[in-house]
């Protein structure tokens, strides 16, 4: 005769992992669902030969369905039902409620019922998929760390897919997106809507997690309730594009003791890092290995010692300029394209490769500038912004060029056929004084319009580059 298979039902996952280990040493095969649909999904493969439900899943009093008429909505067959009434049972033995603490009853009842015979043939071999809406992962989890089972679990969300794999029951290693590990795993969890599909089987891994899969989950719970508090109180920061703002300078050791309030640990050395490039929070969270928590406490912490810069909703489109003016910008842009260089009118910006960083960002948020196909260069070498286009063809392309002098060699290169070099700052004044008189490119300083360019100022930003366009470059030094 062969070992009867049972599907164990019941919202409470830890009371259905302690009745899964009793029937499991009377030699029952026993799976787990956590509520009706899981109990649908689990079910659809076949191979089980009683359902056990707790009362409050078999017999809802909310008006919901219950587990079998559930089934009976998706499946051909369904299997026969076991209530597991909580407390003393009072009745008789063919009733079909039954004390979850009898194990000799339902060990009795369920070789009554079973009907072995009738099972799908290797049902364990098929993959299961589950709708996170009504199977939440943590869930989940718990459910196949319960059963000891080794596969691969594929969540796909609309932020993207990844895998938990499993050995044993145990969570061996995990991705999802970018995200490797704890982290991965956390933000899984978050995830409501979505499907996972287990397929079983023995994956092949990189063991990265150790921990057991009850413990991992727990924590990965905790840290999803504690990000989700946090970012409720990031409030801007959520919403802005952000920067690293350079401290004060190093203190004498007299004064190192007066400020220890004011140190910074090593993630916020690395949240800082990051932040030398404007970015969203999002990003932020994406981009470091370390667990969203971590990061959102460090940007907290940096925002309050004013290290962190809000630069504006991500959303802020500023106009370069208004509708009636734009046919003069327009003009002007066709006019300062160079003869017998191809493509767009260029104006070229000079920085520090932090301001400039800003400025692009800036540039990137008015409205009609659409970011360059090439990705930013990782060294320090001229490259191109954005390219805002004006309408009836005409477009303009915003140029950045770092002022680190190592790489002065190459500035003319990037200068040639370029309508006027703007200057933000003086950071290597004499070798760009030299490259722009090597190839006839006149030099605009931003100080002789604003005093203080404010780089992360749009309105400022727009003003420069229609300044840039009107000047003929005679007289400009």
């Amino acid at each position: 005769m062969p070992v009867s298979r049972v599907l164990l039902v019941d919202h409470d996952v830890d009371a259905l992992a302690l009745l899964a280990a009793k029937l499991r040493d009377r030699g029952i095969r026993v799976s787990l669902a956590n509520g009706p649909q899981m109990a649908c999904e689990r079910a659809r493969t076949g191979g089980y030969d009683v359902v056990l439900a707790s009362q409050s899943v078999a017999e809802p009093r909310d008006g919901a369905l219950g587990v079998i008429d559930a089934m009976s909505l998706e499946l051909s067959l369904v299997p026969p039902l076991l209530v597991l009434r909580e407390g003393g049972d009072d009745g008789a033995s063919g009733d079909a409620h039954v004390s979850r603490d009898d194990i000799d009853r339902i060990v009795a009842r369920i070789a009554q019922l079973a009907k072995p015979r009738e099972r799908t043939s290797h049902p364990s071999l098929a993959p299961s998929a589950h709708a996170l809406e009504h199977a939440p992962l943590a869930d989940l989890l718990v459910v196949l760390g319960t059963e000891k089972r080794s596969g691969t679990l594929t969540v796909t969300t609309a932020k993207g897919s990844g895998e938990v794999r499993l050995v044993d029951g145990e969570i061996a290693d995990a991705v999802y997106v970018r995200l490797e590990g704890k982290k991965a795993v956390a933000r899984m969890l978050g995830e409501r809507d979505g499907t996972a599909t287990f397929a079983p089987g023995a994956p092949a891994i990189m063991r990265r997690l150790h921990e057991g899969t009850r413990a991992l989950v727990a924590e990965a719970r905790s840290l999803v309730e504690k990000a989700a508090d946090l970012r409720a109180r990031a409030g801007e920061l959520a919403t802005s594009t952000l920067l690293g703002v350079d401290g004060p300078p190093r203190l004498t050791e007299a004064s190192e003791g007066e400020a220890s309030a004011d140190s910074l640990t090593e993630i916020d050395h690395h949240v800082l890092s990051r932040l030398r490039v404007p970015t969203m929070l999002d990003e932020l969270l994406d981009e470091l290995p370390h667990s969203d928590v971590a990061i959102l406490e460090s940007l907290l912490r940096l925002d309050v010692k004013g290290r962190v810069k809000h630069l504006g909703h991500a959303s802020t489109r500023a106009a370069l300029c208004g509708p009636d003016q734009l046919h003069l910008l327009r003009a002007s842009a066709a006019r300062a394209r160079s003869a017998g260089f191809a493509g767009p009118a260029r104006l070229v910006f000079a920085a520090t490769p932090a301001r400039l960083a800003v400025f692009g960002h800036t540039v990137l948020s008015l409205a009609d500038a659409f970011a360059a196909q090439e990705p930013t260069p990782s060294v320090p070498v001229p490259y191109v912004v954005a390219t805002i286009r004006l309408g009836d063809g005409v477009e303009l392309d915003v140029v950045a060029l770092p002022l680190v002098p190592a790489y002065a060699p190459l500035w003319p290169m990037a200068l040639a056929g370029a309508a006027i070099l703007v200057r933000l700052d003086e950071a290597a004044s004499q070798p760009l004084e030299e490259a722009c008189s090597s190839v006839a490119v006149p030099i605009l300083d931003a100080r002789a319009i604003f005093g203080t360019l404010e780089e992360s100022s749009a309105v400022q930003v727009a003003s420069l580059i229609k300044t840039a366009l009107d000047a003929d470059g005679s007289g400009i030094a």
